[in-house]
């Protein structure tokens, strides 16, 4: 892939939603599947993210970024990497939605989901609805006025393996600089250059071990993950679900040109059981 697309700020969103709108969704048959599943007497959670793309000044060179958190130890998952976002609030997000249907959408999207992606209605519902909970939670996190983005189209869901919850991520632009208003559940903001996921060195074997209670089963495993320089000898690491959103975004906008082997170097972390219960 041409990376220099990065550089090119207006050209690069209609690139994008170009290549977003041949992404096969799954949100009527994923939603559906939860609903049911609920019925039965699950705990299963609808969660939404924003995958924010910002365009900035990194290194005497303006390009893209990824505008992500770093969870605070105020929250489940401390310490991880995330894109904006939360728990669908259901009766909150649909008032909301439809707000943003009669009013904000040709400010926010300029065309519906609908004509962006070209779904079905009911697609098109949900797209709207978890684009909703996903900026309500930007603005609740970072300050982010919703106004302040546009709507560039909707990636497959994504689950999470030790939650029963399934993310709906929507990918916006920020069209203006903003002031960050972090909450007590954000440590920092982290801008990343797309071009960094693109040279395979950036990455890195991730051995995770969890240590929860004795009723709740150990597990082992590996994944990738990136390492991300703090600028202070240290590191961040982005992995699990948002790792996933990212690089199947980046797959899709560039056929499949992500490195898929990586360097040699292989990282660890432990999970403890105040990592999905922070006040256990």
């Amino acid at each position: 892939m041409d990376l220099t697309l990065f550089q090119k700020k207006d050209v690069f969103p209609r690139f994008v939603m170009d290549k977003l709108a041949t992404a096969t969704l799954d949100y009527k048959e994923k939603n559906l599947e939860i609903d049911k599943s609920r019925q039965e007497g699950s705990s299963h959670l609808k969660a939404a993210v924003v995958l924010l793309l910002n365009f900035k000044k990194i290194n005497d060179q303006s390009e893209y970024v990824f505008q992500l958190i770093k969870r605070s130890e105020k929250v489940s998952q401390a310490g991880d990497i995330s894109c904006p976002g939360g728990m669908l609030h259901p009766r909150q997000d649909n008032l909301l939605s439809s707000i943003l249907k009669m009013g904000m959408l040709s400010a926010l999207c300029g065309k519906t989901a609908r004509q962006i992606q070209k779904v079905d209605s009911e697609t098109a519902m949900l797209i709207r609805l978890f684009l909703t909970t996903a900026l309500r939670e930007a603005w609740e996190e970072i300050g982010l006025n919703p106004l302040n983005t546009k709507f560039l189209g909707a990636l497959p869901s994504s689950p999470l393996t030790m939650f029963a919850r399934t993310i709906f991520p929507v990918v916006c632009i920020v069209r203006r600089k903003f002031p960050y208003k972090l909450s007590n559940e954000v440590e920092k903001i982290l801008e990343i250059p797309l071009s960094f996921f693109f040279h395979k060195d950036n990455y890195a074997n991730l051995d995770i071990k969890t240590s929860m209670s004795e009723d709740i089963k150990s597990l082992q495993y590996q994944t990738p993950c990136l390492v991300i320089p703090d600028g202070r000898g240290n590191d961040d690491i982005l992995w699990g679900a948002t790792f996933s959103i990212i690089h199947n975004f980046l797959n899709i906008i560039s056929d499949g040109k992500v490195p898929s082997s990586y360097s040699l170097r292989t990282l660890s972390k432990t999970l403890t059981f105040k990592y999905i219960s922070p006040k256990g």
